[in-house]
């Protein structure tokens, strides 16, 4: 199991793209590989994991896709915490 890290603020930033990766563009047709990334866990209660799931269900989405989104919105929303 992972160990728990507390966010703080620089962990939240987003890094800008390497250079190399947008000054060179791939051929149509072809696929880029990803590089494999850590999933964030959380821990949430049962209630709102399940309202969390139905209302991805909803929007025929998937989890990961829902709360992607709901971070997004909370992010220009500007109501967040510093």
């Amino acid at each position: 199991m992972p160990k728990a890290v507390k966010l703080s603020p620089g962990l939240i930033e987003t890094q800008p793209p390497p250079a190399a990766a947008t000054a060179a563009r791939a051929p149509r047709g072809s696929v880029l590989k990803a590089e494999p990334t850590t999933p964030l866990q959380l821990r949430l209660p049962r209630n709102e994991v399940r309202r969390i799931k139905i209302a991805a269900a909803e929007r025929e989405q998937t989890i990961s896709q829902f709360m992607l989104a709901c971070v997004h919105a909370s992010m220009q929303s500007g109501q967040h915490e510093r």
